[in-house]
């Protein structure tokens, strides 16, 4: 078996195997076959039934035993920009499926990840439990809040600014909104192809957009949104709803309230505390719903390089070693001596005892930010050996939001 990047002759069967995986429904010729454009950030590889030693040109696409893809992305993480890789399309053939393939793959890409600079990983699951034996981990929650339009009226800012319909080609401007908008640890950085093969071209069907321009003629918010039917009602689904400040925010919520004459809800995505805040500003609160859900989930795929990376507070100066447990990353697996001082830091492997014990997936959310080394204690996921240099780790990584935005 050989694990490889999938030559471009190929793509149909990628294809093939990524529908028959995730959208069976559509059965074996669906009409529209036609390959989605993606990002140029987008990676395609295969695991296929062949020896190392055979060159692309001979390869045969029925020899794929599994097949991923992987957006190259770069992603906030303690305020600073850092490569992630975004895993996707995951799939394998019925008849290669139970035999170990698609771990290998799995294993493959992130000794690739490793090779090429890729400290960090993350991922949307089909099933929690598959990919936690993979060392990946919750990184947040992700919110839906249901209201009727006509709710929205007392949230709603007085009338100002103007709203107007967007285009793709006008993505630099709705990047300076999503910079401004998005800060929480796991923002992407977006590019243009993202804006314009993802952001503007939805799944099933491309969405609406529309921005807020305040009395200066600045860009200051905007919305994504589809006009569903579900059980007989109208659904304007906001998949994305950037906003730079509270005024703005106040706009985009009128835009959706003065939709009250074509739907009977509005649904909106987000956070889970900028959702429970939401129904604070109705007049009658009880008139949101709002559904809290399982989030991306995400991993260290390099603990060195990604410790070494990273900037730390100012004011935290000291050493901490830690000894790590990772089934399929062995280059994290064993203790680690961090050493931090200035804003930065240095970490090597160590034989010292360690100060502070844990897995791969407990680092990774200490690291991101998304569960502080208490919170990680009083669930058994660390064991703290000593108070005080565990303190400095403590210190090192404090809790702070943390949101993956984009689906991939």
């Amino acid at each position: 078996m050989d694990y490889r990047c999938l030559p471009e002759a190929h793509r149909p069967v990628f294809r093939r195997l990524v529908r028959y995986a995730f959208s069976p429904e559509r059965g074996p010729d669906p009409d529209d076959d036609e390959e989605i454009e993606r990002p140029d950030i987008y990676r395609r590889r295969g695991l296929y039934d062949v020896d190392a030693a055979v060159p692309d040109e001979e390869l045969d696409g029925d020899d794929l035993l599994a097949v991923c893809g992987y957006y190259a992305f770069t992603a906030r993480v303690r305020g600073g920009w850092h490569p992630l890789g975004g895993v996707s399309a995951v799939a394998s053939p019925p008849e290669t499926r139970r035999q170990g393939h698609v771990g290998r793959l799995l294993s493959s890409l992130l000794r690739e990840f490793c090779d090429r600079g890729t400290y960090f990983s993350a991922l949307w699951p089909f099933e929690y439990g598959f990919y936690r034996r993979f060392g990946y981990a919750m990184a947040n929650t992700h919110a839906r809040t249901v209201v009727p339009p006509a709710e929205l009226a007392e949230a709603c800012g007085d009338a100002g600014g103007r709203f107007r319909s967007l285009d793709a080609d006008e993505h630099p401007r709705l990047d300076d909104v999503h910079r401004e908008w998005a800060t929480e640890a796991l923002a992407i950085r977006r590019t243009e192809g993202w804006w314009r093969h993802r952001a503007f071209s939805w799944w099933r069907t491309d969405p609406y957009a529309y921005g807020w321009e305040d009395d200066d003629g600045d860009l200051r918010g905007y919305l994504f949104y589809t006009v569903e039917e579900e059980d007989d009602e109208k659904i304007m689904n906001v998949g994305e709803f950037a906003a730079a400040d509270a005024e703005t925010r106040r706009q985009l919520l009128r835009f959706c309230r003065d939709h009250d004459s074509q739907v009977d809800a509005v649904r909106l995505h987000g956070p889970a505390a900028e959702a429970t805040s939401l129904p604070e500003a109705l007049s009658d609160p009880r008139a949101a719903s709002v559904e809290i859900e399982p989030g991306p989930m995400v991993r260290i795929v390099d603990v060195e390089a990604a410790a070494a990376a990273l900037a730390y507070p100012d004011g935290v100066a000291g050493s901490v070693t830690v000894e790590v447990t990772d089934d399929r990353c062995p280059w994290n697996d064993g203790a680690f001596e961090l050493v931090v001082d200035g804003g930065e830091a240095a970490c090597r492997p160590t034989d010292a005892d360690p100060a502070v014990r844990l897995n791969v997936r407990a680092l990774s959310k200490l690291v991101v930010g998304s569960k502080s080394l208490a919170a990680l204690a009083r669930r058994g996921e660390a064991t703290v050996e000593d108070e005080t240099a565990a303190k400095t780790l403590a210190a090192a990584f404090p809790p702070e939001p943390v949101y993956l935005r984009e689906g991939f």
